[in-house]
């Protein structure tokens, strides 16, 4: 990690040198030096604007954009201040870094460098030749059209003339500031169809089994396991394995065939610093199949013989190291080690384990988890399928580990394409949704300010006044969403550090 933010900041610092030493150079090729951006303004595309802005589709176009970005303002000033609220419960060693709120391929982590520059360079586009067409037809001039860079492009802008966006009608200004955000979320929209009903169906699995999401003892994660015993096997019968019992499971990984002989039962990790089970030697990758006289298969098992014990109840534990061996352990108190209240009294032994079925899904699960439609047609589904879809990047499964694509029947070729269109989705969602939210210099801020406007000029019927109410109102909302969007990362720092 300190290797990585050294190098960046000797990639920015080479940067900002190149910038001083050919800032006067630049400027006989259009470019300009802001800052640490670099930025190139052009003629070119103007004229290409202005004829496809002549199309009277472009007044529905505008008026539809505006009703997708108030719904979408919406949306995203709900999710703000539900981030606002867990922002004061979540504990701050689970902060997410601050690098996650910057969308820059390379610096925000669950982003691609390659797929990221070109699904960004192409939302980018999208959105600014979208300002720009809305504008050209509500009779706007355009001055200019450019393109901003921080080592790579990072922004497109169609710059309109400020004087006559600012003497048009609230309407045919708010249509340009929406026509950009809302075509963002279109293309997003357009690239949903193309995965649920183009890509998806032509991902098969090679064989049917059980996908392992975790490595346990010798069967490598994102494998699948295909038969136990030399029998084939769905995910469910593993249920049906007996702890304590040695099978031999057979799993494809990356290419090729394995077979290992495993004792079936919950594999030991997280051992608790301090606990019993450290205290009694035991390590992870032990394998616990046993407690008194109830035998485990499942985390759920454990979880269910653990519920009633007592600290300082004793249990006889039988798990498997290489031989099989048993000890006897007094629990501790779990508040000892929680800090709950409830949680005084009650046993704890200190590990974590997990067996094969906690492991393991279906070999369609990554199926249908890459098919943003496949769900049952009811808003609760659609809507927990659609976060599922949204958050795969979050899951380290954009683009998918190439061990688990060899799982499934499409090339390389394939997840490359399927991995360009699923980052111009993630993108283009992203950065519509975001630029709708109502805070300025964001294009949501400014529709939200227009229609406020437009609400108090009914009420006083003082153009004046309502400007100036609408300012203030729209400044002091753009404050606090910026509060809300930094919520996330700067409380539970706060909290931590006022604690201390």
């Amino acid at each position: 990690m300190i290797t990585y933010i050294y190098i960046l900041i000797l990639i920015f610092a080479i940067w900002f040198l190149i910038l001083y030493i050919a800032n006067k150079k630049l400027k006989k090729y259009g470019l300009e030096v802001m800052g640490p951006l670099l930025m190139w303004k052009t003629k070119k595309g103007k004229k290409f604007i202005e004829k496809i802005s002549k199309k009277k589709i472009w007044k529905h176009y505008g008026n539809l954009s505006i009703t997708i970005c108030i719904i979408a303002m919406i949306f995203t000033t709900i999710l703000l201040l539900w981030n606002l609220i867990i922002s004061f419960q979540i504990p701050p060693q689970r902060a997410p870094s601050p690098r996650l709120i910057l969308g820059i391929p390379g610096i925000n982590p669950i982003i691609p460098v390659g797929y990221g520059i070109i699904a960004i360079a192409i939302a980018i586009a999208i959105h600014e030749i979208s300002h720009g067409i809305l504008a050209k037809f509500g009779k706007i001039e355009i001055n200019s059209l450019g393109l901003l860079f921080l080592i790579f492009p990072i922004g497109a802008f169609v710059e309109p003339d400020e004087d006559k966006l600012k003497k048009v009608s609230r309407l045919k200004r708010s249509r340009v500031f929406a026509a950009g955000p809302s075509s963002n979320i279109i293309i997003a929209f357009v690239c949903i169809l193309l995965l649920a009903f183009v890509f998806s169906p032509a991902i098969q699995s090679k064989e049917e089994g059980a996908i392992v999401l975790k490595e346990f003892n010798s069967i490598k994660k994102w494998s699948i396991i295909t038969k136990v015993d030399g029998e084939k096997i769905e995910a469910d019968d593993l249920e049906n394995l007996i702890p304590g019992k040695f099978y031999n499971i057979t799993f494809y990984y990356s290419g090729d065939y394995y077979t290992e002989r495993i004792l079936y039962g919950l594999c030991m990790n997280d051992i608790v610093k301090n606990s019993p089970a450290e205290k009694a030697g035991f390590s992870e990758g032990f394998i616990i199949y046993r407690i008194n006289d109830t035998y485990l298969g499942k985390w759920e098992d454990f979880r269910e013989f653990m519920e009633n014990k007592k600290a300082n109840e004793k249990i006889r534990v039988y798990y498997y190291n290489g031989e099989f061996l048993n000890k006897t352990i007094v629990l501790a108190d779990k508040y000892e080690f929680t800090g709950i209240e409830n949680d005084k009294g009650k046993g704890f032994l200190g590990i974590g384990a997990y067996g094969l079925v906690d492991l393991t899904v279906s070999d369609s699960y990554f199926k249908n988890l890459l098919n943003p439609l496949k769900t049952n047609f009811n808003l609760y589904a659609i809507r927990n399928k659609f976060f599922s879809f949204l958050t795969l990047p979050f899951a380290g499964l954009s683009p998918l580990p190439r061990e688990l694509t060899t799982i499934y029947t499409p090339s390389n070729y394939f997840w490359i394409l399927y991995n360009i269109v699923y980052w111009i989705f993630w993108l283009n969602f992203a950065i519509g949704t975001f630029n709708a939210l109502p805070a300025i210099p964001l294009d949501g801020g400014y529709i939200f300010k227009d229609g406020v406007s437009f609400l108090i000029y009914r009420i006083v019927r003082k153009k004046e006044k309502s400007d100036k109410l609408s300012t203030a109102l729209a400044n002091a909302i753009s404050v606090f969403i910026l509060i809300c969007l930094f919520s996330i990362v700067l409380i539970p720092r706060l909290r931590s550090f006022i604690s201390f």
